[in-house]
């Protein structure tokens, strides 16, 4: 989804047009990524890559921890 938009077509090229048409060439916006647990993690990579080729560099993946679960941290 793109602003509450379905995007039907997952593929890179697909997902361009579909950013395009909501922001326009703005790449200065926040770009704010949502995904739940059940998200391939290759989805979140296509769309993090898409919004680089467009320019924007204000990404963000907001989080939410689910009570119980481990939380690991690799730096």
């Amino acid at each position: 989804y793109i602003n509450r938009t379905r995007v039907l077509n997952r593929d890179s090229k697909t997902l361009k047009a579909a950013i395009l048409k909501h922001a326009g060439t703005d790449s200065e916006r926040p770009f704010i990524i949502r995904a739940d647990a059940k998200a391939p993690h290759q989805s979140v990579v296509t769309v993090m890559d898409v919004a680089g080729q467009l320019g924007y560099t204000r990404l963000s993946i907001p989080t939410e921890r689910e009570p119980g679960s481990p939380v690991s941290c690799f730096l």
